[in-house]
């Protein structure tokens, strides 16, 4: 008793589409959220997730989080607030400056609250600006707070962020 041509011509299709179906590339259950931010510190890249951004009168400021569980934070969180004037354009940060930023990386501070660095130069530029969202770049020299000896870099920040 062997079974007909006509079984396997039916049955070969199926088994085809079944393997196919369980065979998937995909590594994860769950798609990776867009990363919204990135900037360089201490020569090391980071990315974040999370960024928001508030207007009031003619400012904009923009918060920035990267979590220690984002990808690319090596077990660490940093904080980047930016406060700029709102329009388009690149404006320096500095000695009487409408344009301030300030940034905390807990994964290089002593502490239980870190170092927080408060930005003496830089710039920081707006090159979208809508009702909705704001995207730019930004490159900041700060020292320290709390200890003014310190002094820390952070190069080819990138930004979008909801308003």
């Amino acid at each position: 008793m062997y079974p007909s041509l006509r079984f396997y011509a039916t049955a070969a299709p199926l088994c085809v589409l079944l393997a196919l179906t369980a065979c998937s590339k995909r590594t994860d259950a769950y798609p990776q959220p867009a990363v919204v931010a990135r900037w360089t510190i201490d020569g090391q890249e980071r990315t974040s997730i999370l960024a928001r951004a508030e207007t009031n009168f003619d400012k904009v400021n923009v918060y920035i989080y990267q979590n220690s569980m984002g990808p690319n934070s090596s077990g660490t969180q940093v904080a980047v607030s930016l406060s700029l004037p709102k329009s388009i354009g690149t404006y320096a940060i500095g000695t009487n400056s409408q344009t301030q930023a300030t940034f905390i990386d807990l994964g290089t501070s002593t502490g239980p609250n870190g170092e927080p660095y408060t930005a003496e130069t830089g710039s920081v530029t707006i090159s979208t600006l809508t009702a909705t969202s704001v995207s730019g770049t930004f490159t900041l020299t700060g020292r320290g707070y709390l200890n003014k000896q310190l002094t820390k870099t952070v190069t080819n920040g990138k930004f979008t962020a909801t308003l």
